[in-house]
């Protein structure tokens, strides 16, 4: 599956998770400078975040091993605040995903 669907060098889109339980869409653009977050849970939309880019100070993946087994991206703002995004269908494409997001936003490599 491609979980990029819009990659330019000033705009970027991200379709992450599944119709079901929960979803994630991420429209980030430098021509603006804002980062738009819209997250579905359930089918019930969950309040979409609109930040500054220059507030995204960390995009990575949080991976729990067992007994969870998750590996969901977490954005970190500059205030501290932080919020957890759809994870794609496996961890490696989550990674990389969080990878060319990093990049765009010009966060160093981890």
């Amino acid at each position: 599956m491609t979980w990029i669907v819009e990659h330019t060098a000033e705009r970027m889109v991200v379709r992450l998770g599944a119709l079901f339980p929960h979803s994630a869409t991420c429209v980030l653009d430098k021509a603006t400078g804002r980062a738009r977050f819209v997250r579905r849970l359930f089918f019930v939309p969950r309040r979409m975040i609109d930040v500054r880019l220059a507030d995204i100070v960390d995009f990575e993946v949080m991976d729990l091993g067992p007994p969870l087994n998750s590996f969901e991206p977490r954005v970190t703002l500059a205030s501290g605040k932080r919020f957890y995004l759809s994870p794609a269908a496996t961890l490696a494409e989550t990674r990389e995903v969080v990878r060319q997001v990093r990049e765009f936003l010009g966060l160093p490599p981890r």
